[in-house]
């Protein structure tokens, strides 16, 4: 063994040196927990304000809902209304009011060409014996008699009632009074039979 020393193996360059990056710091608990509950209260609150919104939204959809009805309702009216005064009984009763009466015997228009089918003659008012026609007082005055006959007779029909239960209440009293004095002489005479 020498004492020599042995040789150094040769380096190899060191790498250069550079700066540890800093250590990323978590997010402390409390301020974490903190924009947790900031985040949850905000979707809360955005919630509540889009429910309102529905609900407020929900209510005009049903207002708007129920004038459609109403509307619809009372355009069904007018169409009843209007095919009625349309009728050929309304129609008639008009033309009477005018002063018109129904012609058996009239002439008819052919609409391609405009021809006249028949001979117009002028009307009396007695070409159809069977029907009678009444001015409008007539007739105001027919309705009114018609009404006060009604009103007779359910007059009389309450009297008759009221008679009757007049009747029925005055047979009661006296079978009331004839079974008190029936009672009354039971009773005298079991008071005399008894010492």
């Amino acid at each position: 063994m020498t004492a020599l020393l042995a040789p150094r193996p040769e380096r190899s360059p060191r790498p250069s040196l550079r700066p540890v990056e800093p250590r990323r710091r978590r997010m402390a608990t409390v301020p974490f927990a903190m924009v947790v509950a900031l985040v949850l209260a905000v979707g809360m609150v955005a919630l509540l304000v889009l429910t309102t919104a529905l609900q407020d939204q929900t209510f005009s959809v049903q207002a708007k809902q129920r004038e459609a009805e109403r509307l619809a309702d009372q355009l069904s009216a007018l169409q009843a209304q209007l095919a009625d005064t349309r009728s050929v009984q309304n129609l008639a009763v008009a033309a009477q009011h005018l002063g018109m009466r129904p012609n058996p015997y009239g002439a008819q228009l052919q609409l391609p060409d405009g021809t006249v089918v028949g001979t117009a003659s002028a009307v009396t008012g007695v070409e159809i014996p069977g029907v009678r026609y009444l001015t409008p007082e007539q007739a105001d005055a027919q309705v009114k008699a018609l009404a006060r006959a009604e009103a007779e007779r359910k007059a009389r029909l309450k009297a008759e009632a009221k008679a009757k239960a007049e009747a029925k209440a005055k047979k009661e009293a006296e079978a009331r009074k004839k079974a008190e004095a029936e009672k009354a002489k039971e009773d005298a005479a079991k008071q005399g039979t008894q010492p």
